[in-house]
């Protein structure tokens, strides 16, 4: 096709030098013995059954994955048209109301949910930027390469979650309409997530909901087994998900303590409050303590598992945190009895001290041993993934100032007796969510560099070669040495990087180009 298209030979002549010499050609008994073994060992892998052995070793096709793209940005343009329509009405239901004070509590209880919802959107967009900077997220959580959700199933089931989140807040606003209790509109969206992520039935993405929920059973099980890095990554997610447990705490002590079951179908209006009587401060710290402790004892776990002192040091980092959140209670504490002011500073001045080091320590070691930064190339580092050095930056300003709105708000959460401090907390919470979102782009970019480095990019293929050294029914004795040279092209171009490393197998003088 060149050489008609330019009139010459150059491609002729490419070719003769090129391809008819290349051990694809002159050597195809020896590949297609190599493939034969490879075959031969996926079958052994899978216990013996050749299809499914064959089905793993195929490549999906790559206009599959588009049409389903093209299906679900439907119904996600869609849902984007309703989400804007919805929250048209509630603007248009919130400016009229004369009297905002008595709304207020009301969204509260909506408040856990849609940071569940900011979050998942967000997940989507992580997806989405490992997508187009070749992060193989399937490989650092340990998912199945060939059936995962992608960006577009994150998208639609924020933006479906977001549509029925915004008609719960409209009806609850507008009870009149509905023949519902406006009590009961937040109790049954809130159900509604219960029961889409416990629901037995294979609907709603059943083998990501039982990866959910195994994982998150390991996280709460974090000091009697071992660890890995999905578990710690969603621990730390926690970390950032606290207001949303507050909020499930509030939502717990509406429908426990302040509502009245007899009168609800009567049509005074919602009274809501959220206090939940003599341990509302000491449940509050709890929450704010659990997950941190979740990570703190992942910490230990793999302390005793490897012996390095690094874990005992990222345990202490999430120590700082327990502190921060003791001496916020003890002010607060201090703060609601008169008699107790200079006590009531002695708190603040030392939880103020407590912080700084908090922030200060957790900050350095986002940059530091999260993001593989601070280690040369300006305050960068020797291989980066992104593009633009300028991402790098930005984020490590976004970092420290969204840190130290993450402290403010742990003493803020505390206030239950300042409408102006709830309202400071409930503007605050979103943006850790935001800070996470920016953490989990680099953090796993720093991952995926370091399985690069390790030339583990493709799991499979050392599970082939670990198998090998086993079987000695295959293998002969004899074992020749055949160079595997591994592209590592998950580094942007130009900084591709070429590793080679000798495997041993009977009977082939071979050279196989991967290109991870």
């Amino acid at each position: 096709m060149y050489d008609s298209k330019f009139g010459c030979e150059h491609g002729l002549k490419w070719r003769n030098e090129r391809l008819d010499t290349s051990l694809l050609n002159t050597a195809k008994g020896q590949c297609e013995h190599l493939m034969s073994k490879l075959e031969t060992f996926m079958i052994q892998l899978e216990g013996g059954d050749k299809l499914r052995a064959m089905k793993r070793l195929e490549v999906p096709p790559m206009d599959k994955a588009t049409k389903v793209g093209v299906w679900i940005m439907f119904r996600i343009g869609f849902a984007c048209g309703l989400v804007m329509g919805l929250l048209t009405a509630i603007a248009f239901r919130v400016l009229n109301e004369t009297d905002l004070e008595l709304l207020k509590p009301q969204l509260q209880l909506y408040k856990g949910s849609f940071l569940l919802i900011e979050f998942l959107f967000l997940i989507g967009l992580n997806l989405y930027c490992f997508d187009i900077s070749a992060i193989n997220h399937t490989l650092i959580f340990g998912l199945d390469p060939r059936d995962h959700l992608s960006y577009y199933h994150i998208f639609e089931m924020a933006g479906g979650l977001t549509v029925c989140w915004c008609t719960s807040v409209l009806a609850s606003l507008h009870p009149s309409v509905l023949s519902v209790p406006q009590q009961l509109h937040p109790l049954l969206f809130h159900s509604f997530l219960v029961f889409l992520l416990l629901n037995p039935f294979s609907i709603f993405h059943t083998q990501a909901r039982h990866w959910l929920i195994v994982t998150m059973s390991k996280v709460l099980a974090a000091p009697f087994q071992p660890v890995g890095f999905a578990e710690c990554w969603l621990a730390d997610q926690f970390n950032s998900l606290s207001p949303l447990f507050l909020g499930l705490r509030d939502l717990l002590c509406f429908y426990t303590y302040q509502i009245n079951w007899r009168d609800m179908w009567s049509d005074s209006p919602l009274s809501v409050s959220l206090d939940c009587g003599l341990f509302s401060m000491p449940v509050t710290c709890l929450i704010q303590c659990f997950p941190p402790w979740l990570r703190f004892a992942q910490c230990l776990r793999c302390f005793w598992d490897t012996g390095h002192m690094l874990h005992l040091l990222n345990a202490g980092k999430y120590f700082t945190v327990f502190l921060m959140v003791t001496f916020a209670g003890l002010y607060n504490m201090a703060r609601e009895r008169s008699a107790l002011l200079v006590e009531g500073r002695i708190y603040l001045y030392i939880w103020a001290m407590v912080t700084c080091t908090g922030v200060l320590v957790t900050v350095s070691w986002d940059l530091r041993m999260d993001w593989g930064l601070l280690q040369g190339n300006g305050l960068l580092k020797d291989e980066l993934v992104f593009s633009q050095q300028w991402y790098y930056y930005a984020a490590m300003l976004a970092d420290v100032l969204l840190r130290v709105s993450w402290a403010i708000n742990i003493l803020l959460a505390q206030m239950k007796d300042s409408a102006a401090a709830a309202t400071a907390s409930a503007l605050l919470a979103p943006l850790e969510v935001l800070r996470r979102f920016i953490w989990n782009l680099f953090r796993l970019e720093n991952e995926q560099l370091k399985n690069c480095e390790k030339c583990c990019a493709v799991q499979d293929f050392c599970n082939i070669w670990r198998h090998l050294e086993k079987d000695q029914d295959v293998l002969s004795k004899d074992h020749d040495k055949i160079t595997t040279r591994a592209t590592i092209c998950c580094l942007p171009r130009p900084k591709r990087r070429v590793k080679e490393t000798k495997l041993p197998v009977g009977g082939t003088d071979a050279e196989i180009h991967l290109c991870i």
